[in-house]
């Protein structure tokens, strides 16, 4: 694979990762000509921005820290200016530099535990990025496996400089993703404001059923009377999410793809014909169904099931998107709130939830590390990460890496709520 091609797909790779923030693509090179794809952080250590090609004397030994998770003092000599490879787990990012850079070593070398790429971060709150004065980076577990071989490994990392092409496509794919959260926004409260839904909302109730004239159907308003017990619930669900992700992300995403499929059925009923008959009665269950309904409701389980069964390839950013719409117009016409004074206080519980659990939390978690964010990256095993994004491709990729090459737009707080 050429030098040209290889920092392509670098960049894509962080493209994919760029959500996290902080992500910089880096290329390890190994003087036999081998190449390992990662990504680091410049608030550890700058890396150079140049290949250092034809200069040998960039290249720095590789030694395999003992213990290997580097979590606590290295055992031995020969870590002197080398570049020290260690294994991801047990301890933060910033520990194991620490202790590499103690031992004297030039540069550490993470290898993940799958083939993934994350970004190596650190609690800027607590100082933790000025108390590591070298470069920091990132590789799968297949670019480890590429590092261990050999007896005498040396290698050299630097930066790779951002194409213009890739800047552009982060532009264009910027503008699109804001004007699909401008477009259910607007969509979202033309249907809030639909004159069979403006009856006065009742406080004293949390679900208010309705008979909507033109569909003859129930129609469920939900109104948020009780903001104290929504912030619990959020942040009760957050908790779990944070110390059982490996099973609480799968209960999110079925949970996704179901309402997500209801939500979309619940839309487009409402400009379907509202005296068409019904095809299908089953008086026991009490179901009655006109045709619509059951061309919507296959469509809504075919698009529910494909996501699901192919949420991890490169297209499943179009069914994701078009889910999560559905799913964010339903919340915007069905929640209501009673009164501004509910409002204030719901969002006054929201402003503390985002303040405790992102800049409070990381002075009692043992990493160091904030519970929000942590979330937000995934557990430290799965692979799965939670629906609540818009994600839009980058259009002028070239062809070889289009199909695996996504910039990830998260939406506004509002959205991130309408689509949990």
């Amino acid at each position: 694979m050429g030098r040209v091609e290889y920092r392509v797909i670098c960049m894509t790779i962080w493209m994919s990762m760029i959500v996290i923030g902080g992500a910089e693509p880096v290329v390890v090179v190994l003087k036999g000509g081998e190449e390992v794809c990662g990504l680091y952080n410049p608030m550890f250590a700058a890396l150079p921005a140049s290949s250092g090609k034809g200069r040998a004397s960039q290249y720095v030994k590789m030694t395999i820290s003992e213990p290997l998770n580097a979590c606590e003092k290295l055992v031995g000599d020969g870590f002197s200016g080398s570049a020290v490879l260690v294994e991801r787990g047990s301890c933060s990012f910033a520990e194991k530099a620490q202790h590499v850079e103690r031992a004297g070593g030039s540069l550490v070398v993470v290898e993940n535990t799958e083939d993934s790429f994350i970004t190596p971060v650190a609690n800027a709150s607590l100082g933790e990025y000025d108390e590591v004065n070298i470069p920091v980076i990132v590789v799968n577990h297949s670019g480890g496996l590429v590092l261990r071989t050999g007896d005498d490994v040396r290698l050299n990392a630097y930066e790779i400089v951002e194409p213009a092409w890739l800047a552009v496509g982060e532009e264009f794919a910027s503008v699109v993703a804001g004007l699909i959260g401008v477009l259910v926004v607007v969509c979202g409260s033309i249907l809030a404001t639909k004159p069979k839904d403006r009856t006065p909302a009742r406080p004293s109730s949390s679900v208010k059923k309705g008979t909507n004239p033109e569909k003859g159907d129930a129609e469920a308003i939900i109104i948020l009377d009780r903001p104290v017990t929504i912030f619990l619930v959020m942040s009760v669900q957050l908790l779990l999410l944070y110390l059982l992700y490996d099973y609480v992300v799968h209960i999110v995403i079925i949970s996704f793809a179901i309402g997500a499929g209801g939500s979309l059925v619940f839309i487009l009923r409402q400009f379907t014909k509202p005296d068409a008959p019904d095809v299908l009665v089953i008086p026991r269950l009490g179901v009655k169904a006109t045709a619509a309904d059951i061309v919507l409701t296959a469509l809504a389980i075919t698009l529910s099931v494909l996501w699901y069964s192919f949420r991890h390839s490169s297209w499943s950013w179009i069914l994701q998107n078009i889910l999560g719409i559905f799913l964010m117009l339903f919340v915007m016409q069905t929640l209501k709130l009673p009164s501004i004074k509910v409002g204030v206080i719901l969002l006054s519980c929201l402003f503390l939830y985002d303040i405790f659990f992102v800049f409070v939390t990381p002075l009692f978690t043992s990493t160091g590390e904030s519970v929000m964010e942590r979330v937000a990256r995934g557990g430290p095993t799965s692979s799965e990460h939670l629906p609540m994004m818009i994600v839009v491709p980058y259009l002028f990729s070239p062809p070889s890496v289009s199909s695996s090459a996504l910039f990830v737009i998260r939406s506004e707080k509002v959205l991130y709520l309408n689509s949990c």
